[in-house]
């Protein structure tokens, strides 16, 4: 299974979009969405989660499955 951070980089490539795109769109600044990406922030707040899972069109539970991964692997 995808890793948290692997899964946010990849929606964001899908889009075609950077960092500071993805901040100018969401409100959520660039070096947080880097460290979600990188795995340097491993828990998202249920508010940047709720953002980039409406931005992306995911389900929270998707992501909800990658956290819940993350913290099993940890």
């Amino acid at each position: 299974m995808m890793k948290t951070g692997e899964l946010l980089a990849l929606c964001r490539e899908l889009k075609n979009k950077s960092l500071r795109d993805i901040e100018t769109e969401t409100g959520i600044s660039n070096a947080i969405l880097s460290q979600y990406e990188t795995g340097k922030i491993k828990n998202i707040s249920l508010k940047n989660a709720v953002i980039l899972c409406d931005y992306y069109g995911l389900s929270l539970e998707r992501l909800a499955n990658t956290v819940r991964k993350a913290t099993r692997d940890d």
